[in-house]
């Protein structure tokens, strides 16, 4: 099943997609709700992003393939240590936008570039739980860009500009429940041409895991988002681009690119 977050009008609700239409959702899509007779042609409506999460999690590094794309000049025994470490961080929400939203590059970026990836969203509250148990505490999974960008900055170790500036967090368009998420296809396309194609299969430390590992830290809220790597290389953006992230099973996520 897929849920949408939508505005129509200025209300904003959950609804479900059923075909080229939602039929909205009265209630709490994480607690008690119930199926309405409202129907919108989802052309009508605004799509937004998924959630309104409390916290926004990444997993870098979490592809051997992205590794050897993004660290140059390392040989083979160095790209397999670094592909072994979990390497979780905190994007911030602010960051958030959502289908057809505009992601915007700052004066300050000289290279700004795309992550194509899957995110899970988190159904109830997880904290210290297992692998095993994970996928009791996932409501589902979406589409997302984890963009992130170099500039001004280069000596900042910190990632909150490179991974953290205003629009860098599209996320959609939408949450599929019903997703076994150990092998499906990442495929990014800029201008409608595929530049990335990975398969979650090839992840480091997959859903279940990066949920558990999260976990004994931090407690994870409904709503919240976890990034979980991107497969494979990247490459530059530019204004007037059409970067689209697609997970067939999901959906596609696409968003222009514009210049601050």
């Amino acid at each position: 099943m897929q849920f949408a977050r939508s505005e129509v009008n200025g209300w904003q609700s959950y609804a479900v997609v059923e075909g080229d239409q939602l039929r909205v959702i009265q209630g709490d899509l994480f607690g008690q709700h119930h199926f309405t007779d409202a129907r919108y042609p989802i052309s009508s409506v605004k799509i937004l992003p998924p959630t309104q999460p409390t916290s926004f999690w990444a997993v870098g590094l979490n592809y051997a393939d992205h590794v050897a794309h993004q660290i140059e000049n390392l040989d083979a025994e160095r790209i397999a240590r670094d592909a072994q470490t979990f390497r979780p961080w905190h994007k911030g929400v602010s960051c958030i936008i959502g289908q057809g939203d505009t992601v915007i590059l700052p004066t300050e970026s000289d290279y700004v570039h795309y992550e194509g990836e899957l995110v899970i969203v988190i159904g109830k509250p997880a904290r210290r739980i297992t692998a095993e148990a994970a996928p009791n505490f996932i409501l589902g999974y979406t589409c997302g860009n984890d963009i992130s960008s170099e500039g001004s900055w280069h000596d900042d170790p910190s990632n909150w500009r490179k991974k953290t500036s205003d629009t860098f967090g599209p996320v959609g368009p939408w949450i599929e429940t019903d997703l076994d998420p150990q092998s499906v296809d990442i495929i990014t396309r800029i201008n409608g041409k595929e530049t990335d194609r990975g398969n979650t299969s090839g992840m480091t430390f997959g859903c279940y895991e990066t949920v558990s590992r999260i976990s004994q830290f931090v407690t994870l809220h409904p709503g919240d988002l976890i990034l979980t790597g991107a497969p494979g290389a990247v490459a530059a953006l530019k204004p007037g681009d059409v970067v689209d992230v697609e997970i067939a099973e999901i959906g596609c996520l696409s968003n222009i690119v514009a210049a601050e």
